[in-house]
């Protein structure tokens, strides 16, 4: 059975996968990695690789779609399938890094729960801005989390400034998936993504936003049980 590698987001753990670990228990070995205590995409990427098998599957979502892209410019050949979820070619749009800074400087004067609480409805789709189980769920990462390790991974963020190089060298399966409602990872920084990955699938998730494996939990995971069975 192959080995998955699931990689969360910004202020992410496992609940971001929960639905995704339960639908592909039985087509992969799956574990879910911990970005939490790392400054750089580099060092997130290093702690991977290090306790990883020789050869594995990696999905990365957001914050974790970098950190796989980090792991396919040192160690591609040790990924067997790759999929990029609510993903860049490399570094955040500039409102995206707009905001960074603000969530940064609101959460160290205090202002953790009250970013939480306002930033909850850019990164969902329209529907579900309402939806209070959702927002529960992005919440409790969030304080699972813990507002130093979310700055931290914020910086490590904004520290990318160019493309990830060697993008044009990837030659596993790999599939690109996101939101079309997504204003944070938008639609074009994903169809940019997939030209320069030869061979790469696009997906687009109807109804969902940037959070698409919380927002289309069976959709994501019946793309996913696809993707790697390849």
């Amino acid at each position: 059975m192959p080995s998955l590698i699931l990689i969360p987001g910004l202020l992410c753990n496992q609940a971001l996968w929960s639905s995704q670990t339960a639908g592909l228990h039985e087509y992969a070995e799956v574990a879910v990695a911990d970005i939490t205590r790392q400054p750089t995409i580099a060092q997130m990427a290093e702690s991977i690789l290090a306790t990883a098998p020789e050869h594995f599957s990696l999905a990365g979502f957001s914050l974790g779609s970098h950190v796989a892209l980090e792991i396919m410019r040192t160690a591609k050949d040790r990924v067997d399938r790759l999929a990029l979820l609510s993903a860049t070619h490399g570094g955040v749009l500039p409102p995206v890094e707009e905001a960074l800074h603000a969530a940064i400087a609101t959460i160290e004067q205090g202002g953790f729960d009250q970013y939480l609480e306002a930033v909850y409805p850019a990164y969902v789709s329209a529907p579900r801005v309402e939806d209070a189980r959702l927002k529960r769920t992005f919440i409790d990462m969030g304080h699972a989390v813990g507002a130093e390790a979310g700055v931290r991974q914020m910086r490590a963020l904004l520290a990318v400034k160019t493309p990830f190089t060697g993008l044009d060298q990837i030659r596993c399966p790999t599939i690109i998936i996101g939101g079309r409602e997504d204003h944070r990872t938008t639609p074009a920084a994903h169809q940019a993504l997939a030209q320069e990955i030869p061979g790469s699938e696009l997906v687009f998730v109807n109804d969902a936003a940037h959070f698409t494996p919380l927002e289309q939990p069976a959709v994501i995971t019946q793309l996913l049980q696809r993707w790697i069975a390849l």
